[in-house]
């Protein structure tokens, strides 16, 4: 169980289950997986450029483009998610590039993302510091995005994703920064 972020209430995590997934374009197979993810573990999917891994995080995620077929399902803790819409999932999703909105200051970034039960500026404010205190990036809530270094955009964008207390975390070749 993980305790949301300046919330009293614990989000329950379980198991993230990839249940006989496979996923193709233009009657192509690109990619077939069955996986248990348990909380606190890492499921790592590696393969070459268009091999279908960044599809299996839009499958998962909720998003995938309808020109793709997909056969399997995404279950967490035993849930069914596959036909949920994306913004029910629960979903913390890191992309390859940080996308980081440019007319928000650093921390009004994270702030963004804060769940709206955390109430009262000064309470989501001490949480954007916080994370960006655990980071590295301790006085930098006012500051512009395009003042930012790769690895420090980079950073800013996983405590964003971190802050908003997903049940799962898909991560977009996270190294690539």
């Amino acid at each position: 169980m993980q305790e949301n972020a300046g919330s009293k209430s614990p989000i329950k995590t379980g198991c993230l289950t990839l249940s006989e997934v496979t996923i193709c374009l233009g009657g192509r197979a690109l990619l077939a997986i069955s996986a248990a993810v348990a909380p606190g573990e890492v499921l790592t999917i590696m393969g070459p450029s268009g091999s279908g891994k960044s599809t299996l995080l839009a499958f998962a995620g909720g998003f995938l483009d309808p020109a793709f077929d997909v056969s399997g399902r995404i279950l967490i803790d035993g849930k069914d998610l596959t036909a949920v819409p994306a913004n029910r999932r629960h979903a913390g999703i890191l992309f390859q590039d940080p996308l980081l909105f440019p007319h928000l200051s650093v921390g009004g970034n994270i702030v963004f993302a804060i769940a709206p039960d955390v109430k009262g500026r000064g309470a989501r404010r001490r949480l954007a510091d916080a994370a960006l205190d655990e980071v590295g990036l301790a006085g930098f809530f006012d500051r512009d995005p395009d003042t930012l270094s790769g690895g420090q955009k980079a950073r800013v964008a996983l405590q964003r994703v971190l802050v908003s207390a997903p049940r799962f975390l898909l991560l977009d070749e996270p190294f690539s920064n």
